[in-house]
């Protein structure tokens, strides 16, 4: 029977347990600098449990690491900093000033605009940098397996050239267009 995990996806124990020992620290050391108990950690390490974000921060910071180098190979997405602040989907959608769902689209990259408005409010909720937050919704956007969008490079400028237009003003067009069809949500 697989073991259901929990807590923040990507995580890797066994990064976790080279980071403490490149310290020179034991276990129990790093149970009194993050309070997390022993037998949590050991877990951890051998891959029985995922900590939450709130944890692996904690962790993180008594071993002089980052959450990201605790989790190779995973960008950082806008699911990981609303989870590491904390919020639900509805208390992230409620600051940007979306509805769940539209909060939800734009989470799981079927919103592919972002607009700077609604990065600078979730920046703020979640206390990171604007940049942050652009990036993990592009890496959900363009995450393995999920197409590219259509509208850039040689596609937008042959299309805009056809159409005797700038690059730039056909693709906030097509960002108008596609803001309402969403909904204006994103």
């Amino acid at each position: 029977m697989a073991v259901r995990r929990r807590g923040v996806r990507g995580f890797d124990g066994a990064v976790l347990r080279a980071a403490r020992e490149r310290r020179s620290m034991s276990v129990e050391e790093l149970e009194l600098a993050t309070g997390t108990r022993a037998s949590l950690i050991d877990s951890y390490e051998e891959g029985r449990r995922t900590p939450k974000w709130k944890t692996l921060d904690a962790l993180a910071t008594a071993l002089s690491t980052t959450v990201g180098e605790l989790r190779p190979g995973h960008a950082t997405t806008m699911e990981d900093l609303r989870c590491g602040a904390g919020e639900s989907q509805a208390a992230a959608a409620a600051a940007a000033g979306l509805t769940r769902s539209g909060y939800a689209m734009l989470e799981n990259g079927h919103t592919r605009t972002l607009r700077l408005e609604v990065a600078q409010k979730l920046a703020a909720t979640w206390e990171v940098q604007e940049e942050e937050v652009l990036k993990a919704h592009a890496a959900v956007v363009q995450a393995p397996g999920t197409p590219p969008p259509v509208l850039e490079g040689a596609v937008l400028g042959g299309i805009a050239a056809h159409f005797g237009v700038d690059p730039k003003t056909l693709l906030d067009l097509a960002r108008t267009i596609q803001n309402q069809n969403d909904g204006g949500t994103s």
